[in-house]
């Protein structure tokens, strides 16, 4: 036992070292831009990203189209897809803790590269799109390329079968992408969450995150690269929703790039509790009584404490969601 327990901890402690030296870590991020689309669109073009919407972000922040390298403009109006870091946890009658999560995007990059500049998420638009612990807690992002070539698998439940997991049985709600790893860049702190309540319930608030200094990255044109948005710190309540479009729901076969999917070049990610996919279940309405199952359950929940977080690679393959068929509303803004 003792034995074993020495090699997780110098496996812990290598993997430490390895985001230290292999992916730097900035501190270099500012949100400088609250705002919101007001009065408020329709359903029609907030589904659709239309037009519209993108003339209302671009008066909104004042931006110049040519500025805006990579942009998904479209979103669902309701769902409770949420970035949180919380404690206590929260029990799920399905048997789990709900688990502390990271959310993030995958993009590509057109024929020219960029330095980045800024980043604008949005937060949702349901009922823990800002719970009350989220204000003045400390985020970060980080950054990977994108490694090889994306496929979805279908997990074994293809059009006509019934997802083994998710919010409902319909065949794409189990579905992931292979074919690809996620080389860390870099991992940028800093940033503190602005009270988002201060004028109302912070649903669809737009946030521009500005990067200074080392953290302007540089992306090479016709790469796949990805950021992951999180909160470095865990607190009561502490999490918010991200503004998403996501296809799971849709009966049709598995695919990355039909019609449905309003973003060609990306899909979305997560990063969930200490990495374990399914988590430990033990069903029932309340947690179990014996305190190293407790552990045990609590363990897969939380994020693993210090930077070895960064170590756990990202996926689309979650508990109970996936990701394979989403995709967050952002906007990639170029440095001068």
């Amino acid at each position: 036992m003792k034995i074993r327990n020495y090699n997780r901890r110098c496996a812990l402690l290598k993997c430490i070292a390895l985001v230290i030296f292999a992916c730097p870590v900035y501190a270099g991020l500012d949100v400088i831009h609250l705002g919101e689309l007001s009065p408020a669109l329709d359903d029609v073009d907030e589904n659709a990203g239309s037009r519209l919407k993108w003339e209302r972000v671009q008066e909104e922040f004042s931006l110049e189209e040519r500025s805006v390298v990579i942009r998904q403009c479209a979103t669902d109006t309701g769902g409770n897809t949420s970035v949180r870091n919380s404690s206590p946890l929260k029990w799920k009658d399905e048997g789990y803790f709900q688990r502390n999560r990271d959310l993030g995007q995958v993009f590509t990059v057109g024929e020219s590269g960029f330095e980045l500049d800024a980043i604008i998420l949005r937060t949702g638009n349901d009922t823990s799109a800002f719970l009350t612990g989220a204000a003045g807690a400390p985020v970060f992002i980080q950054f990977f390329e994108v490694i090889g070539e994306p496929e979805i698998d279908d997990n074994g439940t293809p059009k006509g079968a019934k997802a083994t997991h998710g919010f409902s049985t319909n065949h794409r709600c189990d579905d992931f992408v292979k074919g690809v790893e996620y080389k860390s860049l870099c991992v940028v702190r800093g940033g503190v969450m602005p009270d988002l309540a201060d004028a109302g319930d912070g649903r669809f608030q737009y946030m521009k995150w500005d990067l200074t200094g080392e953290s302007e990255l540089y992306f090479e044109p016709g790469r796949r690269y990805a950021f992951m948005f999180g909160i470095t710190a865990p607190g009561p309540e502490c999490g918010f929703t991200l503004a998403n479009r996501n296809n799971a729901a849709s009966p049709a076969p598995p695919s990355m790039f039909d019609s449905l999917d309003r973003y060609h070049g990306g899909w979305g990610l997560r990063r969930e509790g200490n990495g374990k996919k399914p988590p430990t279940m033990i069903p029932g309405d309340t947690p179990p009584e014996d305190s190293t199952t407790i552990e045990k359950l609590e363990n897969e929940s939380f994020f693993p404490k210090g930077d070895a977080r960064f170590c756990i690679p990202p996926t689309c393959d979650g508990y109970p969601d996936v990701d394979a068929y989403r995709d967050l509303e952002f906007y990639l803004i170029a440095g001068p």
